[in-house]
């Protein structure tokens, strides 16, 4: 189920030239940056690994760009291209079109908040849940 999702997401994706993995990449930079590879490698979902690969690919395509730390020179930062800052919005509105597609396959019988939860508990206690509970922590202090 996971894969196909992921599919149906690439799907929605598409016409804006990016994965899903990177419009994470670009959705988190777009509210935290700078930041260095390590840091966003702790807040990413899709990539338990370093994210260099992923990182470096945006870089190609001329959505980040990397610079030296204001605080130590000897650490790169992340940053979003204005191409890349453009590109989220609409990465938003890709993704409110796939949670809606989503949606409306639900059985009537299902509602949201009951689907959510059913979510949460398959994430319950795993490597993701820690993430997205370090990004809303940090989207709390940041509002």
């Amino acid at each position: 189920v996971q894969r196909e999702g992921h599919k149906k997401y690439a799907e929605f994706l598409s016409p804006l030239g990016i994965t899903p993995n990177q419009s994470e990449v670009l959705q988190v930079l777009s509210k935290r940056e700078p930041m260095s590879l390590k840091e966003l490698g702790n807040l990413l979902i899709c990539e338990s690994k370093s994210p260099s690969r992923l990182v470096q690919r945006l870089v190609e395509n001329g959505l980040i760009y990397k610079s030296k730390s204001i605080d130590d020179n000897r650490k790169s930062v992340l940053h979003l291209t204005s191409q890349g800052r453009e590109l989220v919005p609409l990465i938003k509105e890709k993704e409110k079109l796939f949670n809606a597609y989503n949606l409306s396959s639900l059985p009537n019988t299902i509602d949201i908040e009951t689907f959510i939860s059913i979510l949460k508990y398959q994430i319950q206690g795993t490597e993701s849940e820690q993430k997205i509970e370090k990004r809303r922590k940090i989207d709390s202090l940041l509002d």
